[in-house]
């Protein structure tokens, strides 16, 4: 798990942290009811932290996949570009393969 993004640091310490609190109310042995408030707030954070770990990664990954789009070169006969990062700022018809409103790939087909 990668701790670049502040917002992933900050649940997976308050997650962490109040299961760990929680846990050291068992040994103190403090009422159960109070225990349960810090493990009712923790395993929660905690699943966010994952889901925020998760989207992050695929976010980082996404971009990774477009900048490799955009470093091939545009062969396409209709639009005439050299590059297709022109292609996919522009948002050629011809070319570029969108799925829903997000571009997914850029064909380097000639044949079209």
């Amino acid at each position: 798990m990668v701790m670049d993004n502040l917002t992933n640091r900050w649940l997976a310490t308050l997650g962490i942290g109040a299961l760990i609190f929680g846990l050291a109310l068992i040994v103190l042995r403090v009422p159960v009811r109070t225990m349960m408030i810090f493990f009712a707030i923790g395993i929660p954070v905690v699943f966010l932290w994952l889901y925020a770990d998760e989207r992050d990664r695929k976010q980082k990954k996404e971009i990774e996949e477009l900048s490799k789009i955009q470093q091939q070169p545009c062969i396409c006969s209709v639009c005439k570009h050299e590059q297709a990062e022109v292609c996919i700022d522009q948002k050629c018809p011809c070319c570029i393969i969108l799925k829903g409103d997000s571009i997914i790939g850029h064909s380097i087909n000639p044949l079209q």
